[in-house]
């Protein structure tokens, strides 16, 4: 078993945190294209050995499983990363909070699976929600141990248990698949992947909890977890709210056409951005508690977050038709003025999830939950508008008022709880904003008058041609420049080989 200084105390994080930091986001990333590759090979094996029926029978169940995610961490994991101070009584209690949710979340994916089976008339379904629902058992006892690994930095043993973990549940899958147990490869797998994982955060993290004791203070981590996992549910249903009103207004062809455009805009903030977010939780959780520290951290991280996202958001709108050609091909027509609209909406989630998360941070996670149910609501009425001008109206609705409406409400917000002003935010944003927009213009310009018909050639010279019209704009702008610079700066930082002592 480890030192207990070294499981909860952190002030030793505190000393050259930006170079930690700038390690375990390169750590973090390159784990994230193994998984990347691991994704894509077991994607291509199992769609050959297996039918699309048996991927549909268990995304029946994922449906309800999805949701249940939701509430098995109970939000505990980020309790224990963002507190500044933590005791092995307080982590204990919390194991066995999180081992009771997901025993109970285990027992209650049982009970249902019967209902679930006769809602959607398939009978086989009972016995995959109840074998589907052993992963909340089995994962709610690593819950406490991934997030002592968090919180101490340790981003290398993640990235080793999500990477082996994956490989191995995707390794018992195919075996399952090429053996002929048809649906019960996608049923294994998750299985065999966390239950890796829970073995390996044990015999890494070597913490064996005490029992469950009164006094240790463990209520406001408790609160903080409630709130969290409120604001975490809220977002789940925020998520599905559009695609929902889509497949209702518009049927299977127009979700249909939705649901590749999302894929297809979502791929490089779902590859990029959580990793980045993992590392940024527990860096700026301890400096949360130094204002001045953490208002040069969050405005230093904007400044850089939004120099790469709104870049490739605005390129990805003005080469749409290029994009969906060639991922789709022929017949996908439709889905490019809505990978349009989604690729312009994109640019809000790097920016709000930087924000969630440094709410989180500073351990506010009420604040968040407020957020989340004040832009619920804002969702729900844009979409409704929208929907008198049918399913692209949803669509339009769902990503102008994200541009134009929550965006900069959740800017305002934030800035009441952190201490950066909404002056501050703008400012940080604007010039970038303003070279991604002539960049764009630029790229619109050139498209209309280029006579490229073929969608490889024309995104390899228009990304390249986007690339150096933004570089150049940005290095004529002062802020940008600074901006530039200090990326640089992280790249340097980065393939350096020792980490800075101070």
């Amino acid at each position: 078993m480890q030192d207990k200084n070294q499981l909860f105390d952190t002030d030793h994080l505190k000393t050259g945190l930006k170079e930690r930091a700038v390690k375990s986001a390169g750590i973090t990333l390159a784990a994230q294209g193994i998984k990347l590759i691991l994704q894509l090979g077991s994607i291509a094996i199992l769609a050959r050995l297996l039918l699309p029926s048996d991927f549909g029978l268990i995304a029946m169940v994922t449906v309800f499983t999805g949701l249940a995610l939701q509430f098995m961490e109970g939000g505990l994991s980020m309790a224990t990363i963002q507190r500044e101070h933590i005791t092995h009584a307080q982590v204990s209690n919390l194991f066995w909070v999180n081992g009771a949710l997901g025993a109970g979340l285990c027992l209650l994916g049982v009970l249902i699976s019967p209902l679930v089976a006769i809602i959607y008339d398939e009978p086989r379904l009972t016995l995959v929600m109840a074998a589907m629902s052993l992963t909340f058992l089995i994962g709610g006892l690593s819950v406490q141990h991934d997030a002592l690994l968090r919180r101490q930095m340790r981003f290398k043993a993640v990235s080793v248990i999500d990477i082996v973990s994956m490989a191995t549940g995707i390794i018992a899958g195919v075996t399952a698949a090429y053996n002929g147990l048809e649906y019960w490869a996608l049923v294994i797998s998750p299985v065999g992947t966390i239950a890796t994982k829970t073995i390996m955060c044990w015999l890494i993290v070597r913490w064996v909890p005490s029992l469950m004791s009164r006094g240790s203070g463990v209520r406001p981590l408790l609160g903080f977890g409630a709130n969290l996992t409120g604001a975490n549910f809220i977002g789940y249903i925020a998520t599905n709210v559009t695609p929902f009103a889509v497949g209702y207004i518009g049927g299977a062809q127009s979700l249909g056409l939705f649901n590749r455009a999302n894929v297809l805009t979502s791929i490089p903030s779902s590859q990029m951005l959580p990793p980045v977010m993992n590392v940024l939780q527990p860096t700026l959780a301890r400096v949360a508690h130094d204002p001045k520290r953490l208002r040069s951290t969050l405005t230093s991280i904007m400044g850089k977050l939004v120099l790469a996202t709104m870049f490739v958001t605005l390129t990805m709108a003005i080469l749409a038709d290029w994009i969906v050609k060639l991922f789709l091909g022929s017949g996908w027509e439709g889905a490019v003025p809505i990978f349009q609209m989604l690729a312009v909406f994109s640019l809000v989630e790097p920016i709000a999830g930087f924000l969630a998360v440094s709410l989180i941070a500073i351990g506010n996670a009420k604040a968040l939950l407020r957020w989340k149910t004040i832009t619920l609501s804002i969702l729900i009425v844009s979409v409704g508008i929208g929907s008198y001008w049918g399913a692209f109206g949803v669509v339009t609705a769902y990503a102008l008022s994200g541009v134009f409406i929550r965006l900069p409400g959740f800017l305002y917000y934030a800035s009441r709880f952190l201490p950066v002003t909404f002056g501050e935010f703008i400012k940080a944003l604007l010039p970038t904003g303003v070279c991604a927009l002539l960049t764009a213009a630029a790229l619109h310009f050139l498209k209309q008058h280029t006579l490229i018909q073929n969608p490889i050639a024309g995104l390899a010279v228009f990304i390249a041609a986007a690339a150096v019209i933004y570089l150049l704009l940005c290095l004529l702008t002062k802020p940008t420049r600074n901006e530039l610079i200090g990326i640089i700066d992280l790249i340097k930082l980065l393939t350096t080989r020792k980490l800075a002592s101070k």
